[in-house]
């Protein structure tokens, strides 16, 4: 269990402020951290006791309200940062189509401070691993509620953040630079040049394809299972992107394919083709050319951001999972066409995480 988190007097404060002006009989246990994971957000959660108030809440705390989001790399807010927590901002409009998000139970004037429903600990994937669990089926589900988000978010000229930015070319590209900067051992310049040649055109034809609301994180450690239903994390950096993505996302991320192989894969792309209705190309070799773009370009941003993560921020344990995503990128850069340069580097300069001696992942 998680020790208790050492919060200074200013968030014990506001946290009892909080707690007070939502739940005025309600008294608090003690605040316990719970892991948080590549952002500058911390998470704790609180025990409730009194008439009215659930049994526990998830505290979220940000170092910094005036932080947009983690893609600081879109620019679209400039240097003054956006008007409204990208958090608030996205969650306004996700719950009034979708019961899949938590409550925002109150916020600090400053929005520095979040109480939110407890939504549990059980995230898809820890459930999918268990023994009694039907992994197919729970990602059968997270693929209905995707495909389900996808035709529901439109826009509504509400404001949404999501629709004020997109993943376009310069975004693909800029996310390729981050691997060839920082997932690759020394490499020489003739071959920097070539793979950087391979990847612009992948970035064409990716952001070729139509686009649609997506969560852009949409992956097995985003989404938990709450009694018996899916709920829905960390939507606050959403954006239009190819329908393909947050599917790639989903059952490429990490070590996903661990659990889901090609066969299952094959299986869930066919079932998610079938429920898709925006975005939707025109039949299932179509999707799976475009899902196999996607999840090739995203296994590619994650080497290069893991690696960063550890070198410029100390965060080493993303290190650890990186293994799995260089086995991913190096299947799928095999299916594609053209990509014989990023093949050889991904085989043999690859920064993998095991030693970085170069080699494939083992």
């Amino acid at each position: 269990m998680a020790a208790p988190s050492r919060l200074d007097e200013r968030n014990e404060r506001e946290i009892d402020a909080l707690l007070t002006r939502r739940w005025p009989a309600a008294g608090r246990g003690p605040v316990v951290a719970l892991a948080g994971d590549a952002s500058t957000r911390r998470y704790a959660r609180c025990t409730l006791r009194g008439e009215g108030a659930p049994a526990s809440v998830v505290i979220m705390i940000m170092a910094d309200a005036a932080v947009a989001m983690s893609s600081e790399e879109l620019g679209i807010f400039g240097e003054e940062g956006p008007d409204e927590l990208p958090f608030l901002n996205m969650h306004r409009y996700l719950a009034a189509r979708t019961d899949a998000v938590p409550e925002v139970y109150a916020r600090a004037d400053d929005s520095r401070l979040l109480l939110l429903e407890d939504v549990g600990d059980t995230t898809l994937w820890k459930a999918a691993v268990s023994a009694k669990a039907d992994a197919e089926g729970l990602f059968r589900e997270a693929l209905s509620l995707l495909a389900d988000l996808q035709s529901r978010c439109t826009d509504d000229g509400s404001g949404c953040y999501a629709f004020l930015q997109a993943f376009d070319e310069r975004l693909f590209a800029w996310e390729f630079e981050h691997f060839l900067e920082h997932g690759l051992l020394q490499v020489s310049e003739r071959d920097v040049a070539a793979c950087r040649a391979e990847l612009a055109k992948v970035a064409s034809q990716l952001a070729a394809l139509p686009r649609v609301f997506s969560h852009r994180d949409y992956h097995a450690w985003n989404i938990h299972v709450d009694a018996g239903r899916l709920r829905l994390i960390d939507f606050q950096d959403a954006l239009l992107a190819p329908a393909l993505y947050d599917v790639a996302s989903l059952l490429t991320d990490r070590c996903t394919p661990e659990l889901v192989d090609t066969e299952m894969e094959a299986r869930l792309l066919a079932a998610f083709h079938e429920l898709q209705r925006a975005g939707r190309l025109g039949g299932i070799e179509q999707t799976t050319e475009a899902y196999r773009l996607c999840a090739l370009q995203r296994a590619l941003k994650v080497i290069g951001r893991f690696n960063y993560l550890a070198d410029a921020k100390g965060k080493t344990a993303y290190l650890d999972m990186l293994p799995a995503v260089v086995r991913s990128a190096q299947r799928l850069v095999a299916q594609a066409a053209g990509m014989e340069t990023t093949a050889r580097l991904l085989a043999e300069r690859v920064r993998s995480g095991s030693g970085d001696n170069g080699g494939a992942a083992s």
